[in-house]
């Protein structure tokens, strides 16, 4: 099942200072020895590294102590300073472990258009304003495999914390083609991206034959856009406060040991509380492949172990043969709304599927949340409930649902779910970023019937939009737009520092003195959805 493009071009650019630098590496003509310009690259970013070539700051003194630990600036006088960009060019670029770089400003490091870069390995630990971009991370491609984490940002309890951490557009794998032996799994597999540092975006990354995808363990953090395709334990988890999963896709659970894998599982050690999470517009598929080696059983959204506090879980798409669709086990004031939930074997156990939420495992009972909206073979929950709908056989599923065999759980024309819910508090737009209600009143589920014809036109268009030029100076053009389109532009915390509506289908956009670093162009269609189609520029 794959998200149906729909109306929304999100274009991400640079603001780059005029005053920063930009230095090659090149594996295959580089030397270290050259002074890293297009022409005299340099050789892998593990010796540029290595070489201290970059000049930062870290902690000191340690161990850390925030009371006391200041950062100091060191590799004085080295060529590469924050807000510089490296461009790397393709070949093995080596396995690289930074600890105490603490930038001013985001150093970027990327794939020069058209290369194809390659790490062993990324562990960046107490490290802060560092920008990934369209890097390849994997041991396979060096004949061996690491068995541990692909990509770590790691705060760290001597050396200090991590922070302010990009990595966008890049593919991160074990292996790339999933073993089928669960002994290989085990022995060869590594995690992709475990996150354990404040504020940073992982956006727009393919992971595949991994261990555990995405596991967001700190606060402040955004997980947009990513697939992770081929996984033998959690497709991420979200242990921390105030981050955003959204848009992603999930899929193909192997089962090759005891944990109970998980699309998304969230739990609380200790006493504490996870608070202010959002759950967005995602897709968890157990599998695509009926016949797949090593299926099992994948839970869907698992919150155990909580307390969960003000969590809103909305306009997800799941479908897994387990009874564990979305359960919070402790949770206060928390939204589950226009959620597709279903399992694709009702009859088979484990299963059926089910919303729950219900008590903390000690016994203090959930207070003060609302589910509503949403379609599950089940729901049992202790919570404000309506306007849910719940189907337990394929003769349900074949009455509401486009074709339930081949995983597509959009709405049937003559679905008695449309126009059946409670458009108070539902998200103004579905999972394929259709604006609701298309009705008198909005759908139960993730999606929203809108008839294909209304909207053909406009998927066309959104594929021929083009951004140019790259790079950009002061303003860039748009071609490709119709008239009824919005534009805003936005910083990655969400605030908008521009808008208008275009006029045209060629737009010329000037930039009003926006400071140094990366923001969102986010294009809409004024009816239709918002899925995006994504590209980078730099200004």
């Amino acid at each position: 099942m794959q998200k149906i493009p729909i109306l929304i071009c999100s274009l991400l650019f640079y603001v780059i200072s005029v005053q920063a630098s930009i230095f090659y590496i090149d594996p295959i003509v580089g030397d270290i020895n050259n002074d890293g310009s297009i022409n005299a690259p340099w050789s892998t970013l593990e010796e540029v590294f290595e070489n201290g070539f970059i000049e930062s700051q870290k902690f000191s003194p340690l161990p850390y102590d925030p009371l006391i630990s200041q950062l100091i600036p060191f590799n004085v006088g080295a060529p590469i300073k924050s807000g510089d960009t490296l461009y790397l060019r393709s070949g093995l670029h080596g396995n690289i472990f930074a600890r105490n770089y603490h930038n001013s400003a985001n150093i970027t490091i990327m794939a020069e258009p058209g290369h194809t870069p390659i790490l062993m390995a990324l562990r960046m630990q107490s490290c802060s304003n560092w920008n990934f971009d369209s890097i390849t991370v994997s041991s396979e491609p060096y004949a061996s495999y690491i068995n541990y984490r692909l990509v770590y940002f790691e705060s760290h309890g001597h050396h200090g914390p991590s922070s302010k951490m990009r990595l966008a557009n890049s593919h991160i794998y074990s292996t790339s083609i999933p073993w089928t032996l669960a002994e290989d799994w085990i022995s060869k597999a590594s995690s992709g991206i475990y996150v354990v540092g404040d504020s940073c975006q992982i956006l727009n990354n393919k992971l595949e034959n991994v261990i555990h995808g995405i596991s967001l363990l700190a606060s402040d953090l955004t997980a947009i856009n990513n697939e992770i395709i081929n996984f033998s334990g959690d497709g991420m988890r979200m242990n921390g406060s105030r981050s955003l999963i959204e848009s992603n896709i999930i899929k193909n659970c192997y089962n090759v040991d005891d944990n109970h894998d998980d699309g998304i599982q969230s739990f609380v050690i200790g006493d504490g509380s996870w608070d202010y999470n959002v759950i967005r517009s995602n897709i968890i598929l157990n599998y695509e492949d009926p016949n797949q080696p090593l299926r099992g059983p994948l839970q869907g959204i698992g919150c155990f172990d909580g307390f969960y506090n003000n969590w809103v879980i909305e306009n997800n798409l799941i479908i897994t043969d387990h009874y564990h669709g979305i359960s919070l086990y402790g949770a206060n004031d928390c939204t589950i709304i226009n959620n597709t939930v279903i399992d694709p074997t009702p009859d088979i156990t484990p299963g059926p599927i089910w919303i729950r939420i219900t008590d903390h495992k000690n016994g203090t009972p959930s207070t003060g949340c609302t589910v509503k909206n949403n379609i599950s073979n089940r729901i049992i929950v202790d919570a404000t409930e309506s306007h849910n709908a719940e189907l337990m056989d394929y003769l349900e599923y074949d009455l509401h649902f486009q074709s339930y065999t081949s995983n597509d759980f959009q709405l049937k024309e003559n679905s008695t779910l449309i126009d059946s819910g409670d458009h108070v508090g539902a998200p103004a737009f579905d999972l394929n970023g259709t604006s609701r209600p298309q009705g008198t009143q909005v759908d139960l589920g993730c999606f929203e019937y809108v008839s294909l014809s209304s909207n053909a036109d406009v998927v066309n268009t959104i594929n021929e939009v083009v951004l140019f030029p790259n790079p950009v100076i002061g303003e860039f053009t748009i071609k490709g737009l119709l008239s009824e389109y919005h534009l805003d532009i936005l910083d990655m915390n969400g605030n908008v520092f521009q808008n208008l509506d275009t006029n045209g289908s060629v737009q010329t956009i000037i930039l009003n003195d926006l400071p140094s670093g990366m923001y969102f162009v986010r294009i809409q269609h004024k009816t239709f959805g918002n899925l995006k189609l994504e590209k980078i520029i730099k200004l």
